[in-house]
Order: structure tokens, then C-alpha cells, then sequence
């Protein structure tokens, strides 16, 4: 633990600011360099009776000339080595001190001697302490060196200059450092997700721009909740920073690598696909990982989304590989986009009924697609499709949206149910997003109930759990869906924050028609009855089913034996039925106005 705390000293010590992208550096070097140059021209201009103008005349205009050329390498986002821009830091130091001594005497000494300050900008917003502080020693001791040598300029000329530019070195470093610090992760060193995320849509607007590739990368160490488990949090965070530092020797200046949270990193780097996995071949330790290539009119969400859906790849196919998302996920997506721009796309809802009286309480929103041609597109297929290739959240966000719509007009305040995705949940803004929704809607957040499935949930992810946590606080009910199905313990259970507990249909199609009780579905109820939770069973098809989950408790169901999905109008049509008759005959079928 202690040569992880001398690591990260360290790494403070010696990292760059975050800032310091090869683009960035060009910029500011190329700005400085016309800055000088100007007033060097300038001040050789108004002083134009002395002989040492040549040399200040040369000077320069050379610098105008680099600092045009630098700023093309910015425009252009190439990435030059830091011993050059070391060299355009050191050079200037001496420069201007002979320009100082050709000059000495007069008013343009001093003009060039201020100079000074620019190379202070420059260190302090982009080099190590170490190297920025060197440089800072060796421009006061050229202006000290200007008056023991050649008597150039006055006492409290130099004595200014000194205490200015150490004072703003001072400052102007603490802010960078500041600033960099609210991207950086504390434990790595390394940029967190905030920065990442600021870096990707850079680049991204940066690639697009000059027509080059980038890729994206997201990567999970793997048995690292082993580690965490075994050897405690203190040999957790150990591994973590000792991963950062073996990475980011192979990444070098080329990429961008980041600690996204938990044990997984993300990284972007100016390679294809092809070539950013044999830089991953690389790394060492074993992990699994996900690359996608940037795509025409790509943006954070989209490249994000393929990047994550080829990590969610290798991990199925057992860890410990590199998946990189096919050209095929760009397909999908420029497919669903265009589907549903064109309408194709359509929510349909099924009924949620309580089972003891046969009311209508709500309904589940599902998602349903009929190309142009009246060919329809079965769930199982477009679902993975959108998963792999991104989609998934734009698909998320208009079920939302039309459901919220739909549902706020209907005549009783019934739920409305809305699958959402593990991917959803990552999105930073996913809160605000449906926060937004119920207010543009005008449906009331505790009508509304979010359905994540516990196979596709990380339910260790302190980002999911978060934005789990604020919807709830809002007043929505969560609702873990096809429980049993996936990796379950009562631990993960108990983290998440849950109101409702579906049962699976694979569970109630498997009671017989003879059976009077099911062991599984009685424990799933009681579980849910000790954890305050209220349970509804999915796939009722029999009145059998319905019976036996009435005996253990269920409290609410859905089913063909209720009603199949259908349009808006086929649930209006059941919330006023029931508002009528006031009690409907349990187990008497819900007649949909349109069953797709």
C-alpha cells in the first residue's frame, strides 16, 4: 500500500496536465511564437535607428514563421514528440538573453527581456513541475545573467520581471493543476469519465474534420472483484494504479487512456479497429475488451454504444478476449435510424392486472417494428441488433417518450411499465433525460415504473445504482425483470434499489395443469414479501397459472389470459370497462383493439 501511495505522489509529481493534447500544445506553442514575434517586430520597428535590429528583425520573423506552422499542426491534429516542444520552450530563453545583450541599454531590451513571460505561459499549462519549474529557474537567471554580464537593463527592471514571472508561474500552474484535477481520477492518475468524455468529443469533432480513424476502446479487468474479495480494497486500488501505469507505457502520447470507473478503463486511440487490437495485444494482465472504429456521422452516444455492446460480446464468450464491433453494427444503426425516422417503429402496451380483483392497473410498454413493405420484425431480433450496435438507448429514449405521452391521457391514473437498458443506465445524462420526459409529458413520476433486467444489469456498477437510487428518489418505482434467470444472490438483490419483483414465465409456464403449488414461485413471492417488494408474474396464458400464483401470493400478472399487446386505444378501452362494471371477472380476457 505504500509503494501505491509513493506512486501516486509521484505521478502528481511528474504527470502532465491533463490539457497537454498534442493539438493543444501546438496551439499554444504556435500562439506564443506569433505573440513574440509581433511585438519583436513591433519594437525593432519603433527602435529603428539601432544597429542590433537585425538580429531582433531575423528573429522575429522566424518565429511568425513557426508559429504559422504550428498552427497548422494544430488545425491538422497531429501530435509532435514533447522533446520538440521542450526545444520551443528552451530556445526562446536564449534567444531573447542575446537579443537582451544586442539591445542592452535601451527601451528594447526590456521589450524583448518581457518576452520571458510567454515561455512561463507555455511550461506551467503543459510540462511536468519538474520541467516547467526548470525552465522557470533558467529565465530568471538569463534575466539576472543580462545585468551581471552586460549591465542590460536596470536593477528593478529585472528584479520586476523575476517576481512577475514567478508569480505567475505559481498561479497559473496551481489552476491548471486545479482544473486538471476535476478530471482526474485520484487513485490512477489517470482522467475519469468526465475527462474522457470531454477528450472523445473532441476527438471525434477533430477526426471528422480531417477525415482520419479513431477508435474507441472500454475495458474490464477481469477477476478483479476476486481480487477485491479475497485481499481487500487496499490490494483493489493497488492493482488498479500499478494497470494504469503498465497501460499508459504502452498507450505513450499516441492515445488517450482513462480509469471510465470500477475496474473498467476506456482509451481512445487515432487507429482503425484492426490496429488498435494489436496495441491491446500488448497490454498486459488479462482482460476482456471492446473496440469500435469511429463511423460517419458518429457521436459520443453512438461510438460509445458499439464500444460497449463489443465489450458485452467478449465478456459472454467467457472473458479474457478482444472483440472489436463489426462494420455490420454501423448497418444496424443507419437501419433503425432510418426506420424510425420513417415511422416503422410503434409501442404497443399489454395489460398488468391485479390478480385478486381482476382491475387493470397499468400496462407494460413494448416495442414493436413493421417495415414499409408490412413485413414485421420480431423482438428477438432487432432487440440484440440495437444492443450490439448502440441503438438501444435512441430506441429507449422514443418508448419513453411515447409511452409517457400516452399514458398521461389515459382515464385513470394507471402505471405504465418501460424496459430499460444496462447501456441506458451508463449514460450520463439517462436522469435528466427522463426527468425531462415527465415533465414534457405531464405524466406523474410515480405512475411511472422502469423495468431493468437483472441478467443485462451491473448491478456493481456505482454509476447504474446511482442513477437507480435518483430515479427512485423522484418518486419512480423500479422493477427488476426475469428474476431467477440470470446471477442471482440475495446481496445483489438487497443493493438494488427495487420496488417490484417480475417473475419470469419460464417459472409459470412450468407449473402443470394438475398442480396445485409451485416450490419456486412460492420462494420467489416470499423473498419478495421479506424485502417489502410487491411481485408480478409474467406470461399467464392458463387459468391454472393464475390460480397457483394466487395461492402463493402474487399480487399482479400479465398474459394472454388478460390480453395481448395492443394499441393505447385497447388499454383506454379496459381502464373505462373497468370503471363501469367496477368489478371485472378475474381471468376474463382483455379484448385489444389491435393485437400486432
Amino acid at each position: 500500500m505504500l509503494d501505491g501511495l509513493r506512486g501516486r505522489l509521484n505521478a502528481g509529481r511528474f504527470r502532465r496536465p491533463v490539457i497537454a493534447t498534442g493539438p493543444a500544445m501546438a496551439a499554444m506553442a504556435g500562439a506564443a511564437y506569433l505573440v513574440g514575434g509581433v511585438i519583436g517586430l513591433f519594437s525593432a520597428a519603433l527602435e529603428n535607428d539601432r544597429d542590433g535590429n537585425a538580429y531582433v528583425l531575423a528573429m522575429s520573423l522566424l518565429a511568425v514563421a513557426l508559429g504559422s506552422g504550428l498552427g497548422l499542426v494544430a488545425v491538422r491534429g497531429h501530435r509532435l514528440p514533447d522533446t520538440f516542444y521542450h526545444l520551443l520552450a528552451l530556445a526562446p530563453i536564449g534567444v531573447i538573453t542575446l537579443g537582451v545583450r544586442s539591445e542592452r541599454g535601451n527601451l528594447l531590451a526590456m521589450a524583448l527581456a518581457s518576452l520571458l513571460i510567454l515561455v512561463t505561459i507555455f511550461a506551467f499549462a503543459f510540462f511536468t513541475w519538474v520541467a516547467a519549474w526548470s525552465l522557470q529557474i533558467l529565465s530568471v537567471a538569463a534575466l539576472i545573467g543580462t545585468k551581471l554580464a552586460w549591465n542590460a537593463m536596470p536593477w528593478m527592471a529585472v528584479v520586476a520581471m523575476s517576481v512577475q514571472n514567478v508569480m505567475l508561474a505559481v498561479i497559473l500552474g496551481w489552476l491548471v493543476r486545479a482544473a486538471a484535477r476535476a478530471e482526474t481520477d485520484d487513485l490512477t492518475g489517470l482522467p475519469d469519465r468526465r475527462g474522457f468524455e470531454r477528450a472523445l468529443a473532441s476527438a471525434l469533432d477533430r477526426a471528422a474534420r480531417v477525415d482520419r480513424p479513431l477508435s474507441l476502446a472500454f475495458l474490464d479487468l477481469d477477476d478483479f472483484a476476486a481480487v477485491n474479495d479475497q485481499r481487500g480494497r487496499a490490494a483493489g486500488d493497488q492493482l488498479l494504479h500499478l494497470v494504469a501505469q503498465e497501460w499508459a507505457a504502452v498507450v505513450g502520447s499516441d492515445g488517450v487512456l482513462a480509469r471510465y470507473g470500477g475496474d473498467r478503463f476506456a482509451l481512445l486511440l487515432p487507429l482503425s479497429g484492426s490496429q488498435a487490437s494489436a496495441v491491446l495485444e500488448r497490454f498486459p494482465r488479462e482482460f476482456s475488451a471492446g473496440i469500435a472504429g469511429r463511423c460517419l456521422d458518429d457521436t459520443p452516444v453512438t461510438l460509445s454504444g458499439r464500444a460497449e455492446a463489443a465489450l458485452e460480446e467478449a465478456r459472454r464468450a467467457g472473458g479474457r478476449r478482444i472483440f472489436c464491433s463489426a462494420d455490420s453494427a454501423a448497418d444496424s444503426w443507419a437501419e433503425m435510424a432510418a426506420a424510425l425516422s420513417a415511422g416503422e417503429f410503434t409501442v404497443v402496451y399489454q395489460p398488468i392486472v391485479d390478480l385478486r380483483s381482476g382491475r387493470v392497473t397499468g400496462a407494460e410498454a413494448l416495442l414493436r417494428w413493421a417495415r414499409a413493405n408490412g413485413t414485421r420484425v420480431s423482438p428477438v431480433d432487432f432487440i440484440p441488433r440495437a444492443e450490439r450496435s448502440g441503438f438501444v438507448t435512441e430506441l429507449g429514449r422514443f418508448v419513453l417518450e411515447t409511452a409517457g405521452r400516452e399514458a398521461a391521457s389515459w382515464p385513470v391514473p394507471a402505471k405504465i411499465t418501460v424496459n430499460v437498458s444496462g447501456r441506458e443506465l451508463h449514460q450520463p445524462g439517462y436522469y435528466d433525460q427522463v426527468a425531462a420526459t415527465l415533465m414534457t409529458t405531464g405524466l406523474p413520476p410515480e405512475r411511472l415504473v422502469l423495468e431493468v433486467t437483472e441478467s443485462m444489469l451491473e448491478a456493481d456498477s456505482p454509476v447504474a445504482l446511482t442513477t437507480l437510487r435518483r430515479l427512485r428518489a423522484l418518486g419512480i418505482r423500479i422493477a427488476v425483470d426475469d428474476f431467477g434467470t440470470g446471477w442471482s444472490s440475495l446481496s445483489r438483490l438487497d443493493r438494488l434499489p427495487a420496488d417490484v419483483l417480475k417473475i419470469d414465465q419460464s417459472f409459470v409456464a412450468a407449473i402443470a395443469p394438475e398442480a396445485t403449488s409451485a416450490p419456486l414461485i412460492a420462494a420467489i413471492t416470499a423473498l419478495a414479501a421479506a424485502l417489502g417488494l410487491r411481485t408480478v408474474a409474467e406470461g399467464v396464458e392458463e387459468q391454472h397459472q393464475a390460480t397457483v400464483l394466487a395461492r402463493h401470493g402474487c399480487e399482479e400478472v400479465q398474459g394472454w389470459l388478460y390480453g395481448r399487446p395492443g394499441d393505447s386505444a385497447s388499454i383506454r378501452a379496459a381502464l373505462r370497462r373497468h370503471v363501469a362494471t367496477d368489478a371485472p371477472v378475474p381471468g376474463e380476457p382483455l379484448r385489444p383493439v389491435s393485437s400486432p
